[in-house]
Protein backbone atom coordinates (compact mmCIF):
# COMPACT_ATOMS: atom_id res chain seq x y z
CA UNK A 1 0.00 0.00 0.00
CA UNK A 2 1.28 3.52 -0.95
CA UNK A 3 2.25 6.10 2.15
CA UNK A 4 -0.34 7.90 3.68
CA UNK A 5 0.17 11.74 2.45
CA UNK A 6 1.40 14.00 5.36
CA UNK A 7 -0.74 16.25 6.89
CA UNK A 8 -1.44 19.78 4.95
CA UNK A 9 0.44 22.61 6.31
CA UNK A 10 0.76 26.03 5.32
CA UNK A 11 4.32 27.26 4.12
CA UNK A 12 5.75 28.77 7.94
CA UNK A 13 4.05 25.18 9.67
CA UNK A 14 7.01 23.33 8.77
CA UNK A 15 9.02 24.40 10.13
CA UNK A 16 6.95 24.99 13.72
CA UNK A 17 6.06 21.55 13.57
CA UNK A 18 9.60 20.55 13.57
CA UNK A 19 10.30 22.56 16.39
CA UNK A 20 7.83 21.37 18.09
CA UNK A 21 9.14 17.59 17.88
CA UNK A 22 12.17 18.75 19.18
CA UNK A 23 10.50 20.08 22.12
CA UNK A 24 8.23 16.86 22.95
CA UNK A 25 11.13 14.35 21.51
CA UNK A 26 11.44 12.92 25.15
CA UNK A 27 7.91 11.52 24.92
CA UNK A 28 7.25 11.12 21.58
CA UNK A 29 5.91 7.26 21.06
CA UNK A 30 6.75 5.15 17.62
CA UNK A 31 2.96 5.41 16.99
CA UNK A 32 2.73 9.30 16.83
CA UNK A 33 3.32 10.77 13.18
CA UNK A 34 2.78 13.90 12.30
CA UNK A 35 -0.50 14.00 11.84
CA UNK A 36 -1.14 13.24 15.68
CA UNK A 37 1.24 15.99 16.79
CA UNK A 38 -0.04 18.81 14.46
CA UNK A 39 -3.14 18.46 16.33
CA UNK A 40 -1.90 19.41 19.33
CA UNK A 41 -0.37 22.39 17.52
CA UNK A 42 -3.90 22.93 16.19
CA UNK A 43 -5.56 22.86 19.53
CA UNK A 44 -2.95 25.50 20.47
CA UNK A 45 -2.98 27.68 17.44
CA UNK A 46 0.71 26.84 16.86
CA UNK A 47 1.89 28.14 19.85
CA UNK A 48 4.67 26.18 20.35
CA UNK A 49 5.26 26.56 24.31
CA UNK A 50 1.07 26.02 24.69
CA UNK A 51 1.17 22.85 22.81
CA UNK A 52 3.82 21.30 24.93
CA UNK A 53 2.29 22.07 27.68
CA UNK A 54 -0.89 20.37 26.80
CA UNK A 55 0.84 17.13 25.27
CA UNK A 56 2.98 16.71 28.32
CA UNK A 57 -0.18 17.29 30.47
CA UNK A 58 -1.72 14.41 28.07
CA UNK A 59 0.84 11.99 28.56
CA UNK A 60 1.28 12.47 32.35
CA UNK A 61 -3.26 11.91 32.31
CA UNK A 62 -2.21 8.64 29.97
CA UNK A 63 0.15 7.43 32.08
CA UNK A 64 -1.89 7.99 35.93
CA UNK A 65 -4.55 6.44 34.24
CA UNK A 66 -3.19 3.46 32.07
CA UNK A 67 -4.92 4.70 29.01
CA UNK A 68 -2.87 3.28 26.54
CA UNK A 69 -4.19 0.06 27.78
CA UNK A 70 -7.71 0.42 28.43
CA UNK A 71 -9.11 -1.46 25.65
CA UNK A 72 -7.18 -4.63 27.10
CA UNK A 73 -7.51 -4.13 30.48
CA UNK A 74 -10.65 -2.20 31.12
CA UNK A 75 -13.85 -4.19 31.32
CA UNK A 76 -17.33 -1.79 30.47
CA UNK A 77 -20.35 -1.68 33.58
CA UNK A 78 -22.52 -3.90 31.80
CA UNK A 79 -25.42 -0.84 32.71
CA UNK A 80 -23.40 1.39 30.67
CA UNK A 81 -22.91 -0.95 27.52
CA UNK A 82 -26.72 -1.83 27.25
CA UNK A 83 -28.41 1.78 28.47
CA UNK A 84 -26.07 4.60 27.85
CA UNK A 85 -27.05 6.31 24.23
CA UNK A 86 -24.33 6.51 21.62
CA UNK A 87 -22.14 4.05 19.14
CA UNK A 88 -20.56 4.03 15.77
CA UNK A 89 -22.16 3.06 12.50
CA UNK A 90 -21.17 3.83 8.67
CA UNK A 91 -18.56 6.29 7.53
CA UNK A 92 -19.16 9.64 5.48
CA UNK A 93 -18.14 10.05 2.02
CA UNK A 94 -15.01 11.41 2.63
CA UNK A 95 -14.09 8.13 5.28
CA UNK A 96 -15.05 9.42 8.62
CA UNK A 97 -16.33 7.26 11.30
CA UNK A 98 -20.14 8.29 11.98
CA UNK A 99 -20.71 8.28 15.51
CA UNK A 100 -24.81 8.93 16.78
CA UNK A 101 -26.57 9.01 20.33
CA UNK A 102 -29.56 10.48 21.93
CA UNK A 103 -29.27 12.19 24.33
CA UNK A 104 -32.78 12.45 25.49
CA UNK A 105 -33.43 8.85 25.42
CA UNK A 106 -30.56 8.03 29.08
CA UNK A 107 -32.08 7.63 32.01
CA UNK A 108 -30.44 9.96 34.07
CA UNK A 109 -31.50 8.79 37.57
CA UNK A 110 -31.64 5.34 36.82
CA UNK A 111 -27.70 5.79 35.67
CA UNK A 112 -26.68 7.74 38.95
CA UNK A 113 -28.45 5.29 40.71
CA UNK A 114 -26.36 2.71 39.11
CA UNK A 115 -22.99 4.52 38.15
CA UNK A 116 -20.38 7.16 39.34
CA UNK A 117 -19.77 10.14 36.73
CA UNK A 118 -16.11 8.69 36.99
CA UNK A 119 -17.44 5.29 35.60
CA UNK A 120 -19.44 7.32 32.46
CA UNK A 121 -16.27 9.42 31.87
CA UNK A 122 -14.16 6.76 31.34
CA UNK A 123 -16.62 4.46 29.46
CA UNK A 124 -16.37 7.53 27.20
CA UNK A 125 -12.64 7.25 27.30
CA UNK A 126 -13.13 3.87 26.38
CA UNK A 127 -15.40 4.10 23.42
CA UNK A 128 -13.19 7.35 21.93
CA UNK A 129 -9.86 5.27 22.24
CA UNK A 130 -11.70 2.27 20.69
CA UNK A 131 -12.26 5.22 17.43
CA UNK A 132 -8.69 5.97 17.35
CA UNK A 133 -6.88 2.76 18.04
CA UNK A 134 -9.27 0.08 16.06
CA UNK A 135 -11.82 2.24 13.68
CA UNK A 136 -9.38 4.89 12.27
CA UNK A 137 -6.99 2.76 11.49
CA UNK A 138 -8.49 0.16 9.40
CA UNK A 139 -10.38 3.12 7.63
CA UNK A 140 -7.07 4.74 6.96
CA UNK A 141 -5.87 1.65 5.14
CA UNK A 142 -9.01 1.33 3.11
CA UNK A 143 -9.02 5.21 2.35
CA UNK A 144 -5.51 4.98 1.69
CA UNK A 145 -5.68 8.55 3.99
CA UNK A 146 -5.17 9.90 7.60
CA UNK A 147 -9.02 9.31 8.99
CA UNK A 148 -8.51 11.02 12.74
CA UNK A 149 -11.50 13.02 13.43
CA UNK A 150 -15.15 11.90 13.50
CA UNK A 151 -18.27 12.75 12.36
CA UNK A 152 -21.29 13.51 15.35
CA UNK A 153 -24.80 13.13 15.05
CA UNK A 154 -26.24 14.26 18.22
CA UNK A 155 -30.24 13.56 18.23
CA UNK A 156 -31.96 15.98 20.46
CA UNK A 157 -35.37 14.27 20.08
CA UNK A 158 -37.52 14.18 23.05
CA UNK A 159 -34.99 17.04 25.10
CA UNK A 160 -36.97 18.93 27.73
CA UNK A 161 -35.85 21.14 30.35
CA UNK A 162 -36.26 18.04 32.97
CA UNK A 163 -32.80 16.33 30.75
CA UNK A 164 -30.71 19.81 32.14
CA UNK A 165 -30.51 17.83 35.51
CA UNK A 166 -27.04 19.18 37.69
CA UNK A 167 -24.83 15.70 38.16
CA UNK A 168 -25.89 14.90 34.46
CA UNK A 169 -25.09 18.39 32.95
CA UNK A 170 -21.81 18.07 35.09
CA UNK A 171 -21.30 14.53 33.51
CA UNK A 172 -21.41 16.24 30.32
CA UNK A 173 -19.27 18.72 30.34
CA UNK A 174 -16.38 16.23 32.27
CA UNK A 175 -17.02 14.07 28.87
CA UNK A 176 -16.35 17.39 26.42
CA UNK A 177 -13.57 18.46 28.79
CA UNK A 178 -12.48 15.35 28.23
CA UNK A 179 -12.48 15.44 24.69
CA UNK A 180 -10.90 19.03 24.81
CA UNK A 181 -8.04 18.44 26.30
CA UNK A 182 -6.94 14.66 25.15
CA UNK A 183 -8.40 14.34 21.61
CA UNK A 184 -7.64 17.87 19.93
CA UNK A 185 -8.70 18.46 16.58
CA UNK A 186 -10.86 14.96 16.43
CA UNK A 187 -14.08 16.34 15.53
CA UNK A 188 -14.95 16.86 11.39
CA UNK A 189 -18.55 18.13 11.73
CA UNK A 190 -20.87 17.74 14.65
CA UNK A 191 -24.71 17.49 13.22
CA UNK A 192 -27.09 18.56 16.31
CA UNK A 193 -30.87 17.37 14.86
CA UNK A 194 -33.92 17.66 16.05
CA UNK A 195 -33.01 20.65 18.66
CA UNK A 196 -36.13 21.61 20.83
CA UNK A 197 -36.93 24.64 22.76
CA UNK A 198 -34.80 23.60 25.50
CA UNK A 199 -31.61 24.01 23.22
CA UNK A 200 -30.54 27.18 24.10
CA UNK A 201 -30.19 26.38 27.78
CA UNK A 202 -28.82 23.16 27.45
CA UNK A 203 -26.39 25.16 24.85
CA UNK A 204 -25.61 27.92 27.22
CA UNK A 205 -24.69 25.43 30.13
CA UNK A 206 -22.10 23.48 27.54
CA UNK A 207 -20.51 26.25 25.54
CA UNK A 208 -17.80 27.20 27.80
CA UNK A 209 -16.29 23.59 27.43
CA UNK A 210 -15.97 23.77 23.73
CA UNK A 211 -12.97 25.55 22.14
CA UNK A 212 -13.92 27.53 19.35
CA UNK A 213 -12.78 25.59 17.14
CA UNK A 214 -14.90 22.95 18.14
CA UNK A 215 -18.03 25.48 18.15
CA UNK A 216 -17.13 25.75 14.28
CA UNK A 217 -17.88 22.65 13.42
CA UNK A 218 -21.24 22.66 14.85
CA UNK A 219 -24.39 22.87 12.80
CA UNK A 220 -27.90 22.93 14.35
CA UNK A 221 -31.07 21.98 12.82
CA UNK A 222 -34.35 21.39 14.06
CA UNK A 223 -36.52 18.62 12.26
CA UNK A 224 -35.46 19.63 8.43
CA UNK A 225 -32.30 17.89 8.75
CA UNK A 226 -32.25 14.53 6.54
CA UNK A 227 -30.94 16.02 3.37
CA UNK A 228 -28.20 17.76 4.80
CA UNK A 229 -26.63 14.94 6.64
CA UNK A 230 -27.33 12.92 3.03
CA UNK A 231 -25.07 15.45 1.56
CA UNK A 232 -22.01 14.36 3.24
CA UNK A 233 -23.31 10.41 3.99
CA UNK A 234 -24.14 8.22 1.63
CA UNK A 235 -27.56 6.61 2.41
CA UNK A 236 -26.18 2.76 2.40
CA UNK A 237 -23.82 4.30 5.52
CA UNK A 238 -26.82 5.90 7.44
CA UNK A 239 -29.71 4.42 9.31
CA UNK A 240 -32.96 4.57 7.70
CA UNK A 241 -34.22 6.40 11.16
CA UNK A 242 -31.98 9.40 10.13
CA UNK A 243 -32.75 9.58 6.69
CA UNK A 244 -30.38 6.85 5.10
CA UNK A 245 -31.13 2.75 4.14
CA UNK A 246 -28.83 0.99 6.63
CA UNK A 247 -30.59 -1.61 8.63
CA UNK A 248 -29.68 -4.53 10.58
CA UNK A 249 -30.05 -7.87 9.28
CA UNK A 250 -32.69 -8.20 11.28
CA UNK A 251 -34.54 -5.21 9.93
CA UNK A 252 -33.98 -2.83 12.38
CA UNK A 253 -33.98 0.84 11.40
CA UNK A 254 -32.11 2.52 14.29
CA UNK A 255 -28.96 -0.31 13.58
CA UNK A 256 -29.48 -1.09 17.46
CA UNK A 257 -26.76 -3.73 16.86
CA UNK A 258 -24.23 -0.89 16.55
CA UNK A 259 -26.09 2.58 17.86
CA UNK A 260 -27.43 1.84 21.70
CA UNK A 261 -30.34 4.06 22.47
CA UNK A 262 -30.31 4.34 25.86
CA UNK A 263 -33.56 3.44 27.71
CA UNK A 264 -35.50 2.62 31.33
CA UNK A 265 -32.43 1.26 33.51
CA UNK A 266 -34.00 -1.58 35.65
CA UNK A 267 -33.50 -1.90 39.49
CA UNK A 268 -31.42 -4.14 39.42
CA UNK A 269 -28.47 -2.34 38.46
CA UNK A 270 -29.39 0.40 41.57
CA UNK A 271 -26.40 0.88 43.53
CA UNK A 272 -26.90 1.87 46.90
CA UNK A 273 -26.55 5.83 48.01
CA UNK A 274 -25.73 6.71 44.18
CA UNK A 275 -27.46 9.64 43.82
CA UNK A 276 -25.74 11.58 46.53
CA UNK A 277 -22.20 10.42 45.57
CA UNK A 278 -23.00 11.89 42.13
CA UNK A 279 -23.95 15.20 43.09
CA UNK A 280 -20.76 17.94 44.37
CA UNK A 281 -21.72 18.73 47.88
CA UNK A 282 -19.08 21.42 47.41
CA UNK A 283 -21.49 23.29 45.07
CA UNK A 284 -24.54 22.72 47.53
CA UNK A 285 -25.66 26.09 50.29
CA UNK A 286 -27.62 24.41 53.60
CA UNK A 287 -30.13 25.96 55.29
CA UNK A 288 -32.59 24.93 58.59
CA UNK A 289 -36.31 25.89 57.82
CA UNK A 290 -37.49 26.16 61.27
CA UNK A 291 -40.79 23.80 61.71
CA UNK A 292 -43.72 25.76 61.60
CA UNK A 293 -42.23 28.37 59.24
CA UNK A 294 -40.83 29.05 55.62
CA UNK A 295 -37.66 29.74 53.72
CA UNK A 296 -37.98 32.19 51.08
CA UNK A 297 -34.96 32.60 48.45
CA UNK A 298 -34.73 35.25 45.96
CA UNK A 299 -33.62 35.30 42.50
CA UNK A 300 -33.43 38.43 40.20
CA UNK A 301 -34.38 37.88 36.74
CA UNK A 302 -32.66 39.87 34.22
CA UNK A 303 -33.07 38.31 31.16
CA UNK A 304 -36.76 36.94 29.87
CA UNK A 305 -37.23 33.63 29.54
CA UNK A 306 -33.76 32.55 31.62
CA UNK A 307 -33.44 29.72 33.23
CA UNK A 308 -34.43 28.76 36.75
CA UNK A 309 -33.01 25.32 37.67
CA UNK A 310 -32.84 23.57 41.41
CA UNK A 311 -31.27 20.42 43.40
CA UNK A 312 -32.15 19.80 46.59
CA UNK A 313 -32.83 16.97 49.51
CA UNK A 314 -33.40 17.03 53.17
CA UNK A 315 -31.94 15.09 56.13
CA UNK A 316 -35.11 12.62 57.10
CA UNK A 317 -38.05 14.56 56.51
CA UNK A 318 -40.08 15.47 53.45
CA UNK A 319 -40.27 19.01 52.67
CA UNK A 320 -42.72 21.71 50.64
CA UNK A 321 -41.57 22.91 48.08
CA UNK A 322 -42.38 25.87 44.91
CA UNK A 323 -41.34 28.44 42.76
CA UNK A 324 -43.32 31.76 42.58
CA UNK A 325 -43.01 35.20 40.99
CA UNK A 326 -43.19 38.46 43.37
CA UNK A 327 -45.83 40.82 42.21
CA UNK A 328 -44.83 43.26 44.43
CA UNK A 329 -40.99 43.51 44.09
CA UNK A 330 -40.40 45.70 47.14
CA UNK A 331 -41.29 43.53 50.15
CA UNK A 332 -41.89 40.31 51.44
CA UNK A 333 -45.42 38.27 50.05
CA UNK A 334 -46.88 35.46 51.24
CA UNK A 335 -47.31 32.29 48.85
CA UNK A 336 -50.71 33.02 48.09
CA UNK A 337 -50.12 36.69 46.91
CA UNK A 338 -46.99 35.83 44.46
CA UNK A 339 -47.85 34.17 40.78
CA UNK A 340 -47.28 30.34 41.13
CA UNK A 341 -44.71 28.98 38.64
CA UNK A 342 -44.15 25.50 39.87
CA UNK A 343 -47.08 25.13 42.25
CA UNK A 344 -45.91 24.10 46.33
CA UNK A 345 -46.12 20.96 46.88
CA UNK A 346 -44.91 18.20 49.51
CA UNK A 347 -41.95 16.06 47.82
CA UNK A 348 -39.77 13.17 49.48
CA UNK A 349 -36.60 14.82 49.22
CA UNK A 350 -35.64 12.87 52.09
CA UNK A 351 -35.45 9.64 49.85
CA UNK A 352 -34.62 10.69 46.46
CA UNK A 353 -33.05 13.96 45.70
CA UNK A 354 -35.55 16.53 43.81
CA UNK A 355 -34.36 18.40 40.47
CA UNK A 356 -36.13 20.44 38.44
CA UNK A 357 -35.90 23.79 36.41
CA UNK A 358 -38.67 26.55 35.02
CA UNK A 359 -38.71 29.11 32.41
CA UNK A 360 -39.12 32.03 34.06
CA UNK A 361 -40.89 34.40 30.65
CA UNK A 362 -40.83 37.31 32.11
CA UNK A 363 -38.02 39.58 34.01
CA UNK A 364 -38.67 40.21 38.16
CA UNK A 365 -37.66 38.58 41.19
CA UNK A 366 -38.38 34.89 41.69
CA UNK A 367 -39.05 32.90 44.42
CA UNK A 368 -37.81 29.58 45.46
CA UNK A 369 -39.86 28.73 48.53
CA UNK A 370 -39.45 25.92 51.09
CA UNK A 371 -42.50 24.96 53.05
CA UNK A 372 -42.38 23.18 56.62
CA UNK A 373 -45.18 25.23 57.95
CA UNK A 374 -47.12 22.52 58.28
CA UNK A 375 -44.69 20.62 60.88
CA UNK A 376 -45.11 21.67 64.12
CA UNK A 377 -42.70 19.04 65.63
CA UNK A 378 -39.29 18.81 63.14
CA UNK A 379 -36.92 21.09 61.93
CA UNK A 380 -35.89 20.21 58.52
CA UNK A 381 -32.34 20.99 57.03
CA UNK A 382 -32.04 21.54 53.34
CA UNK A 383 -28.54 20.94 51.24
CA UNK A 384 -29.68 23.29 47.75
CA UNK A 385 -28.38 24.63 44.67
CA UNK A 386 -30.31 27.15 42.67
CA UNK A 387 -29.04 28.59 39.82
CA UNK A 388 -30.10 31.11 36.43
CA UNK A 389 -29.18 30.40 33.38
CA UNK A 390 -30.00 32.86 30.67
CA UNK A 391 -30.45 31.36 27.44
CA UNK A 392 -27.77 31.59 25.17
CA UNK A 393 -28.63 32.18 21.42
CA UNK A 394 -26.10 30.27 19.53
CA UNK A 395 -24.65 33.05 17.73
CA UNK A 396 -21.52 30.84 17.67
CA UNK A 397 -22.93 28.02 15.95
CA UNK A 398 -24.16 27.22 12.54
CA UNK A 399 -27.95 27.66 13.02
CA UNK A 400 -29.01 25.91 9.91
CA UNK A 401 -32.90 25.38 10.42
CA UNK A 402 -34.69 26.93 13.83
CA UNK A 403 -37.98 26.53 13.17
CA UNK A 404 -38.53 23.92 15.93
CA UNK A 405 -36.25 26.31 19.13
Amino acid sequence: MSAIPGPKLTSSQPELLEKFKAKVKDIIKPSYDDHYLVKWLVARNWDIAKAEKMFREDEDWRQKNDVDNILTKYQPPEVLVKYYSGGYNGVSKEGYPIWIEMMANNDQKGLFNSVTKKEIVQYRCYQTECMFKNICPELTKKFGKKIDKAIQIIDLQGLGLKHLWLPAVETYTEVLTLGEAHYPDSLKTAYVINAPAAFPFAYSLVKNFLSEDTRSKIKVFGSNYKEHLLKDIDADQLPVNWGGTAKDPDGDTYCKSKVCLGGTIPDKYYRMNMLSENNDMSKFKTATVQKGSTLQLDYPITVPKSLLRWNFYTDDKDIGFGVFRRTNPDQRQKAAEMEAVVASERVNSHVIPEAGSAVCESTGTYVVRFDNSYSWLNDKKVFYLVEVVEPDAGKDLQIVDSTDF
